[in-house]
């Protein structure tokens, strides 16, 4: 999982003092483990989905970044280059006696466009003015990295100094936008483990920020659930599994439309006792041309397709299959005691539950951004066959599908279009728009500030821990063809803690009156409050309204919209709130106890 995040293709790694930048899939090692989704790996532009190496099979490649290291002893600068690594030892500094450990330099040089390079210090030594000879007059350049105790502190007080020469310079505008473009330092257009014949043209100007700085590495990932056909045991079990195994079958994938065509679907219908048709449609499926293109599909067709498969679970299944869903009938008027009236209410908003007793999510890192965004660089730099990062994991969920007839009328209510409206202007400029996908509607926003409020009550009912749960919103725009208003609040990870089915359990009806209910009342209240509930901004670049951290927010790995787009008060006002009425049946009930 973490080879996707944070350690995936271009991030930067630190680690026991040293620091490494993780190189991209092209230059794995070791044995070749792919993932069997192939609609999913059309879907985001791959030819074939590739596993990281397990441990025994081979190895995730990391190159030393920055190559530039400094002797805390002697404050002496060294050069590393790949010809000094030595299996198992770390670098050392050859000036000093008893050889300590050589520390990485914080400061790295990114682009917009998403390259990355050391910060030239031989240059920047150089250009200070007035304290030494010029660069060029300098024939061996022997670099420390000072500290100047005559100096306060902050990046005036370090300084990079030619042993030669005598030239220095502090790093008081180092990280100034201009600063490397006005010692005529030019991006070079690559990765640090890249040569410099796989360089491309850049007119982006580098700038220098720290290795640690959060907007030196932005991954971009996606994540599909494995639908039927595909995730029917029949397919990837039986006999799919069988026709795909068969050695003729890899001869007709590699050239399906070769001359050997039909004597190789012959062989293969015999062999395996199937018809040449069933033949046919696997090989089809495995190139990605059954149906629809799938390589032309868009976000909301993906959406639409998982909407389409949950909204209509299958009468059976068999135990292998991973897909596995089932209606759960909605919870009766009667039977919960003082709850019986808020559960009317509640019918009034959601139409429809699902219990997802077993899903199979395939999560891939489609590449990574640096600094503004303005490029994604992908995780496959070669350039033959494209292959994509990606881990499966398994897992359960509920679905819970809201009334489209009031969530329409709702939507409409002039404040409900006014805050949304806000939140649309804001989020039209800003860096967030570049990779959430979703445009902040009304609908969009209740439903995604929805699942958080489940997800943190779920968090305490369904006893997983919180970074555990994930969320999928499935909002239709105004002009889409398929009406879609729904949440799906499940849990999937790379082992048995995705599947111990409590989830799954807390969507049935004697619980989920409860679960409901208390996330009504828990939304109610802010710790914050009024501050929170009054507030007009929160969050980066005023992205959420009402919604903090006490109330709303959950755990980064659980949001696909990094905890924005956010508005507690479109769920609970007692105005506009969607969930208005079931929120004063339960005030009644409550105030008719105390």
């Amino acid at each position: 999982m973490q080879a996707l995040s944070p350690f995936g293709v271009g991030a930067i790694v630190d680690m026991l003092g040293e620091s490494f930048v993780a190189e991209d899939v092209t230059r794995w090692k070791g044995r070749r483990m792919t993932l069997a989704a192939p609609r999913i790996a059309a879907h985001f532009g791959a030819e074939e989905l590739r596993l990281p190496p397990a441990p025994r099979d081979g190895r995730l490649p990391y190159y030393r970044f920055p190559q530039w290291l400094f002797c805390g002893t002697c404050r002496t600068m060294t050069r590393w280059s790949v010809g000094q690594e030595q299996p198992g030892r770390i670098p050392r500094c050859q000036h000093c006696g008893r050889s300590p450990q050589l520390v990485p330099m914080r400061f790295v040089a990114v682009c917009g466009n998403g390259h990355l390079d050391d910060v030239p210090w031989i240059q920047w030594a150089h250009s200070g003015g007035g304290q030494g000879r010029e660069q060029r007059q300098c024939g061996r350049a022997e670099l420390q990295f000072e500290h100047l105790t005559s100096v306060g502190g902050g990046l005036e007080s370090l300084r990079v100094r030619c042993r030669t020469c005598r030239a220095g310079r502090n790093l008081a505008d180092l990280t100034s936008p201009h600063a490397l473009g006005r010692i005529n330092f030019r991006c070079r257009g690559r990765q640090p483990w890249q040569r410099d014949t796989e360089a491309v043209s850049c007119d982006q100007a580098p700038v220098v920020l720290q290795r640690g700085a959060s907007s030196v590495y932005f991954p971009d990932t996606g994540s599909a659930i494995d639908l039927p056909p595909d995730s029917d045991w029949v397919t990837w079990g039986g006999t799919a599994a069988r026709v795909e195994q068969n050695p003729y079958f890899a001869l007709l994938h590699t050239d399906p439309d070769g001359p050997m065509r039909e004597q190789l679907i012959s062989f293969i219908a015999e062999q395996e006792n199937v018809n040449e048709r069933q033949v046919i449609a696997i090989l089809n499926d495995r190139l990605g041309t059954t149906g629809a293109d799938a390589g032309s599909e868009g976000s909301e067709d993906l959406a639409e397709r998982e909407w389409q498969a949950l909204t209509n679970p299958r009468a059976g299944h068999h135990p292998d299959d991973r897909f596995i869903t089932r209606h759960t009938p909605f919870p009766a008027s009667t039977g919960h005691g003082r709850l019986d009236p808020v559960v009317d209410r509640m019918r009034t908003a959601i139409s429809d539950i699902v219990l997802v007793d077993r899903l199979r999510e395939v999560r891939v890192l489609r590449g990574f951004r640096r600094h503004t965004m303005d490029i994604r660089i992908p995780a496959h730099l070669g350039t033959r066959s494209t292959s994509l990062p990606a881990v499966e994991v398994y897992g359960e969920g509920i679905f819970l599908v809201f009334d489209e007839e009031n969530l329409r009328r709702w939507e409409l209510q002039a404040p409900v279009v006014r805050r949304a409206a806000t939140l649309h202007k804001r989020f039209a400029g800003s860096m967030h728009a570049r990779w959430i996908e979703s445009s902040p509607t009304p609908r969009l926003v209740l439903l995604h500030t929805v699942a958080h409020l489940l997800m943190r009550q779920l968090a305490f009912d369904a006893g997983y821990p919180s970074s555990s749960l994930r969320e999928r919103i499935y909002a239709s725009t105004p002009d889409s063809d398929t009406p879609m208003a729904g949440v799906l609040i499940y849990t999937a990870a790379g082992d048995a803690e995705g599947t111990l089915g409590g989830l799954a359990r807390s969507g049935e009806a004697g619980r989920l009156v409860t679960t409901i209910a208390a996330t009504l009342a828990a939304a109610r209240w802010c710790s914050l409050d009024p501050v929170c509930r009054e507030s007009k901004s929160q969050g980066p670049s005023g992205l959420s309204m009402a919604a903090c951290h006490a109330c709303t927010l959950v755990s980064e790995t659980s949001c696909t919209m990094g905890n924005v787009l956010l508005d507690r008060t479109l769920v609970i006002d007692d105005e506009y709130g969607f969930m208005r009425d079931p929120l004063a049946e339960l005030i009644a009930v409550q105030a008719g106890t105390t």
